[in-house]
């Protein structure tokens, strides 16, 4: 429906904000993040001002509005791998919760940073066998090298959840994986979770 369909918007918007998703009934994957896109351009230009006085407010944004959204249930256990199941629950909580601080540590300030694009939807495409789909975006300037974005969800009843991010090729939770498996490895399993704050 919504190929081939070009909105200017800041990039990295995409990359992050493109993950939320209003509780809505029946909707395709695809119009729903077409929907979303706008719900966070709308938010972002209705809080400009306060954004360019506060840019700290980003985190309220990206908690506000994306966060809830996303599974973070599941991309932890991903991105810790085959030492998930070796965690009780508390600490199975405690990671997730850290992790979530954790991305939106790193990603709520880059957000203000990126400049217009264009941006090119293509339809969902099943991946897996367990109703999973792959939403693919291309963000595209004059002169930069078009930057494509997938969006791997889950159906969750009428709604979809985020599960990964994969930019270029390269999965976040993939990345995250490796970086956390070699420190599982130095510290041991149990120092690495209580690495986390959130866990102390």
């Amino acid at each position: 429906m919504y190929k081939n369909c070009s909105v200017s918007i800041k990039s990295l918007i995409t990359i992050f904000l493109l993950v939320y998703f209003p509780v809505a009934s029946a909707l395709t994957a695809d119009e729903i993040v077409f929907n979303t896109t706008q719900e966070v351009l709308n938010r972002l230009e209705v809080d400009k001002e306060r954004l360019e006085k506060e840019p700290e407010y980003i985190q309220v944004i990206v908690r506000d509005l994306i966060i809830p959204h996303m599974d973070f249930m599941t991309m932890s256990e991903l991105a810790l791998g085959s030492e998930w199941g070796s965690l009780s629950d508390t600490d199975k909580d405690c990671f997730s919760q850290g992790f979530k601080n954790l991305l939106v540590e790193r990603y709520a300030y880059v957000l203000l940073s990126y400049r217009k694009q264009d941006i090119n939807y293509q339809s969902a495409m099943p991946i897996g066998e367990k109703g999973n789909v792959s939403i693919m975006q291309t963000l595209t300037r004059p002169d930069v090298k078009p930057l494509r974005i997938e969006y791997p969800m889950r159906p969750d009843g009428d709604s979809w959840k985020v599960i990964d991010l994969v930019i270029d090729d390269v999965s976040l939770i993939r990345n995250y994986r490796k970086m956390f498996n070699k420190e599982v490895e130095q510290k041991g399993l149990d120092s690495f979770v209580k690495s986390f704050e959130e866990c102390n």
